[in-house]
C-alpha cells in the first residue's frame, strides 16, 4: 500500500511539475503559491505597450466578464487597448477584439449592462467606450467612443436595475459623481446629474437601490441617497485611517467590505450597515492574509467583489484570494492563486488588479498588471470547515535564514510526501510526513539562495504548493 501511495504521488508530482514548467512565462521560472485554486489558462503579450515605463512596467489593469448567446468573454484593460477574449473554452482563450484608445494609461475599468460592456480610463481624454456583444460571437461592435460628457474617470459603477452609470473620480463634477442614463438607449447615454459631494473625490463606489456607497479616498466612507439625482443626500459616513479605495456589499446588504490601499498593509475593513438609517456606521472587524511570512505586513488588498457568500480579493503581489463570508464578521480564506510569483518581498503596486467571479461556468477571470490574463477555477473542498484545516499549513521561517525549514499542519490524519524543487524543476529534498505528526523539518543547509517550490501531497489526493525563499547566509 505504501509503495502504491508513493507511486501515485510521484506520478502526480511529475504531471504537476510538467504543467508548472509548461505554463511558466519564458522570461522567468518562479514557483506558484496556490490553495484550492487551479490555473486553467494564462495569456500575456510582452509586445503590447506599457502604461508606466520603467520599474512598474504596467501593461494591464482592470478586467471584467460577460456571458451572452451561450458564449463567455473576458475583457482586459491594456495600456493602449481594450482586449476581448472568447473564453467559452477556458483552457484556450481566444483574443477576438483589440480596440485601441488614444493614449497609454495604467487605469482602465469596465462594467456591463444589457449585453454591453462599458469602459473608462483615467489620465486620458478618451471618455466612454461601449461594446455591443448582442451578435457575438460573429461580431462585437464598439458602438460608442466619445468624450462629450467627460474626458477621464478613475472607475465606473453601473446600476443594472435603474440603468444608471456612475462615473467616479471623473474630470467632471469636481471629481464627484457624474451620472449617466442608459436605460432608454444602452448605446447612447444622456446626462442625469453632475454633482460635487460632501466626501469630495470618489475613488470607487458600489450602488444598490439608488444608494451610493462611496469610497472617498482619505476623506472616508460615505453613503448617499441618490433617489433624486438632483438633490443627493448623505445618509451616513465613517472616517477611516487609510485610503478608502473600493467596497462591495454582502448579498443581504448588512455589511460592506472595504479595501484601504494606503498605507500598505491595511486590512480589508468590515463595515456594519445595519443602523445606517440612523446615520450610524461601525467597523465590525478586519482581515488580511499575506502570502509572505508573518511579520511582513505590507500586503495590499486592491479590489474586492462578492458572489453569494464568497468574497474575491485581488491582493496585488499575493494574487487572488477567496474568502467564505458565511459568517460575515469572521471571513475564512478558502482558496488563493498567486498570479504574481515574482515577489520575494512586498514592492507595493505589482500583480493582481481585479477579478470577475460571476460567469455561469464558474470560470474566474483575474488580471495581473504585469502578467496578463489568468483564468482560474476553485477546486477541492470549498466548505469552510475543510478549507480552514487546509489553510492551517504554515511554512516558516520564510525567507529561510537558518538551516531548517519547518512545516506545521493542523490536520495530522494522513501521511504526506513533501518535496522541495528549485525554480528550474530540480528535486533537492524529499521527505515522508508520517500520520499523527504536526511538524516536519527540512534541512536547507547547503542550498543556494533563491526561490524554491515546496510541494505537499497526501494519499487522499490533496496537493498544496508553497513558495519558499532561501536567503543568503
Amino acid at each position: 500500500m505504501k509503495n502504491t501511495i508513493i507511486h501515485l504521488l510521484n506520478t502526480k508530482m511529475r504531471l504537476l511539475l510538467a504543467l508548472f514548467l509548461l505554463l511558466a512565462p519564458s522570461s522567468f521560472l518562479f514557483s506558484q503559491d496556490a490553495l484550492n485554486m487551479t490555473l486553467l489558462a494564462h495569456w500575456d503579450d510582452d509586445s503590447l505597450p506599457v502604461g508606466s515605463p520603467g520599474n512598474l512596467n504596467v501593461q494591464y489593469s482592470g478586467c471584467w466578464g460577460l456571458a451572452v448567446n451561450g458564449q463567455e468573454y473576458a475583457i482586459l484593460g491594456g495600456a493602449r487597448h481594450v482586449l476581448i477574449f472568447n473564453i467559452t473554452d477556458p483552457t484556450l482563450p481566444e483574443l477576438v477584439g483589440k480596440y485601441e484608445g488614444k493614449a497609454n494609461t495604467v487605469w482602465r475599468e469596465f462594467k456591463s449592462y444589457k449585453n454591453r460592456v462599458y469602459g473608462v480610463s483615467d489620465a486620458t481624454t478618451e471618455g466612454l467606450m461601449i461594446f455591443d456583444f448582442n451578435n457575438a460571437p460573429d461580431t462585437i461592435i464598439r458602438t460608442y467612443y466619445s468624450n462629450e460628457f467627460f474626458n477621464s474617470a478613475h472607475t465606473i459603477t453601473l446600476d443594472t436595475v435603474s440603468g444608471r452609470i456612475y462615473l467616479n473620480g471623473s474630470n467632471a463634477a469636481n471629481q464627484g459623481l457624474l451620472v449617466l442614463d442608459i436605460s432608454q438607449d444602452p448605446d447612447q447615454p444622456t446626462v442625469l446629474a453632475s454633482r460635487a459631494l460632501l466626501g469630495g473625490y470618489i475613488h470607487d463606489s458600489y450602488v444598490r437601490n439608488d444608494t451610493v456607497y462611496a469610497s472617498s479616498g482619505f476623506t472616508g466612507y460615505f453613503v448617499y441617497d441618490y433617489t433624486d439625482v438632483d438633490t443627493p443626500k448623505v445618509i451616513a459616513s465613517l472616517p477611516v485611517t487609510g485610503y478608502q479605495h473600493n467596497n462591495w456589499l454582502s448579498a443581504d446588504g448588512r455589511y460592506a467590505y472595504c479595501t484601504e490601499e494606503i498605507p500598505s498593509g491595511r486590512p480589508i475593513l468590515i463595515i456594519d450597515l445595519q443602523d445606517m438609517g440612523n446615520a450610524n456606521l461601525e467597523v465590525a472587524g478586519s482581515f488580511l492574509d499575506p502570502l509572505l511570512p508573518a511579520g511582513m505586513h505590507n500586503a495590499i488588498p486592491h479590489n474586492v467583489y462578492i458572489r453569494d457568500n464568497l468574497l474575491f480579493n485581488s491582493q496585488y503581489e499575493d494574487g487572488l484570494h477567496v474568502y467564505d463570508i458565511s459568517n460575515p464578521t469572521a471571513p475564512v480564506r478558502i482558496a488563493y492563486y498567486d498570479t504574481h510569483p515574482q515577489n520575494t518581498q512586498y514592492n507595493q503596486y505589482f500583480g493582481n488588479w481585479g477579478s470577475y467571479p460571476w460567469l455561469p461556468s464558474g470560470t474566474i477571470i483575474a488580471g495581473d498588471m504585469q502578467n496578463g490574463l489568468h483564468l482560474l477555477k476553485i477546486t477541492g473542498s470549498s466548505s469552510t470547515e475543510t478549507a480552514t484545516a487546509a489553510g492551517e499549513i504554515l511554512v516558516f521561517p520564510n525567507p529561510v535564514v537558518s538551516d531548517l525549514l519547518t512545516i506545521h499542519r493542523q490536520e495530522t490524519g494522513t501521511p504526506a510526501q513533501v518535496r522541495l524543487f528549485t525554480a528550474t524543476g530540480n528535486l533537492v529534498r524529499n521527505s515522508q510526513w508520517l500520520a499523527g505528526t504536526h511538524d516536519l523539518q527540512i534541512k536547507t543547509s547547503g542550498l543556494p539562495a533563491g526561490i524554491y517550490l515546496l510541494q505537499m501531497g497526501t494519499a487522499d489526493g490533496a496537493v498544496h504548493l508553497r513558495k519558499v525563499v532561501v536567503a543568503s547566509r
